[in-house]
């Protein structure tokens, strides 16, 4: 019998960027008070421990980076020898991305930008959609059958055509297919179920990758849904008076306290812009975040001394869209551009205020199902976030904020006690005592 398997929806080598021996600071003061928290602190080093916010049980704790943010047998295969052949495809895509992301965060801390080739950018472009894709509320889509009438059509057609007994395998499917598929050709794979894979081609290949940074005072948080955040115009209409709107302006993944990776709408590259909407959606509504620098990667093109422009080349002409997903193919095509692994990109690392960082921890927590898991380094800051969200949900947020009073109580009184007992310890402080400290481990 095969034994059950523990699979993380959200990865090991991100979540220990938030574990509790990264960055918890102990005030100390005696030789035996130190000596006693520095082994408790390397027991739990050793278990790499998460500070949570458990929202179910309206609880504080610590959480074993082992035993949270993940589910059992999420992609078991009953119809193959292997049952695990799928995590095993994974584990390789996820190595690959892992050095990408470790790469982007430590050049981080040193300079201003980063240089990732094409190849890079892909691996994680495609990593970022299968940990969207597997977080519990879109793989529930499929083992609850939860879809609107018409997608639940497709969903059907294509388990039909495809010989899957249950919409659960069209998940597992979609999954292979996706890690299998070179990331430029996922948008075209008929295997890949035709909403995710417009959801590809939409996030993954039409959107420019940005990188944000969060300032010294402050960080981001990490929570179950804090990959492929949205942050758009979503609204919901009849198919009597055109049917529903939907717009994505930016897709948020958090990789650590201090970077976010961003997908932007190319709207947002200079000289594009969103005025075109306004007549489309008879109604003008921008990005929260429209003030934010939007860079995109400055590129470096192998070959390009190659191409050749026929004198004879229009560029005036009607756009080609059966042909060409995008103005910058058209243009490869007609000069014999060709892309490349080696291709290089610049990436600027963009410093974003208090508020933006705010904006986008209320965005997480605004997605946030009953079932909320929140991690984070430091308390105050999640308080302060709680109240930036309570303060100005209604003018960020379509509808009505969600009820965190709970949330917010349990961290004030965690807040109170915390600061009670640093005040004791300072009273207790002998006056001869000069080399007490703040202790790093």
């Amino acid at each position: 019998m095969q034994k059950n398997e523990y699979h993380h929806y959200i990865p090991r080598f991100i979540l220990r960027n938030f574990a509790i021996d990264n960055y918890e600071r102990i005030f100390t003061s005696e030789s035996e008070l130190f000596n006693k928290q520095q082994k408790v602190w390397k027991s739990k080093r050793k278990g790499e421990f998460l500070q949570t916010y458990d929202r179910a049980n309206d609880q504080l704790g610590s959480s074993l980076i082992a035993r949270i943010y993940g589910d059992t047998n999420m992609y078991e295969d009953l119809n193959h020898d292997n049952k695990m052949h799928v995590e095993k495809k994974l584990a390789v895509l996820e190595e690959r991305a892992s050095k990408v992301i470790k790469d982007v965060i430590e050049t981080s801390q040193m300079n201003s930008q980063i240089v990732l080739l094409r190849k890079n950018l892909n691996d994680l472009r495609k990593f970022l959609f299968i940990m969207d894709y597997r977080i519990p509320f879109r793989r529930n889509q499929f083992v609850d059958k939860r879809f609107d009438i018409v997608t639940w059509s497709m969903v059907k057609s294509f388990m039909q055509e495809h010989n899957l007994q249950n919409s659960q395998e069209v998940w597992l499917q979609n999954v292979r297919e996706i890690i299998d598929t070179p990331h430029e050709d996922v948008k075209d794979n008929s295997r890949v179920f035709l909403v995710d894979r417009m959801d590809y081609r939409l996030r993954m290949i039409d959107c420019f990758l940005a990188i944000w940074q969060a300032g010294e005072n402050d960080e981001f948080i990490m929570a179950d849904n804090a990959f492929g955040i949205f942050e758009g115009i979503n609204i919901n209409r009849p198919i009597e008076v055109g049917g529903p709107i939907y717009k994505m302006f930016h897709s948020f993944y958090i990789i650590s306290p201090k970077l976010a990776v961003v997908l932007c709408d190319s709207g947002f590259r200079e000289g594009v812009g969103f005025e075109h909407l306004d007549q489309i959606f008879g109604f003008k509504q921008r990005s929260l975040f429209e003030n934010v620098s939007h860079q995109p990667p400055l590129p470096e093109y192998i070959g390009i001394k190659d191409c050749k422009l026929k004198s004879e080349t229009k560029f005036d002409e009607p756009f080609d869209w059966k042909n060409f997903d995008c103005r910058f193919d058209l243009w490869a095509n007609k000069v014999g551009f060709k892309k490349h692994d080696d291709d290089k990109f610049t990436l600027t690392f963009v410093k974003v205020n208090s508020a933006t960082v705010h904006l986008v921890n209320s965005l997480v927590l605004n997605e946030a199902t009953p079932y909320l898991q929140v991690s984070f380094l430091s308390l105050s800051y999640l308080y302060k976030t709680m109240i930036k969200y309570n303060k100005n949900g209604k003018d960020n947020y379509k509808g009505t904020p969600q009820d965190f009073s709970n949330m917010k109580g349990t961290l004030f009184k965690a807040l109170n006690k915390t600061h009670e007992e640093d005040l004791n310890l300072r009273r207790n402080i002998p006056a001869s005592n000069k080399y007490w400290n703040l202790f790093k481990f």
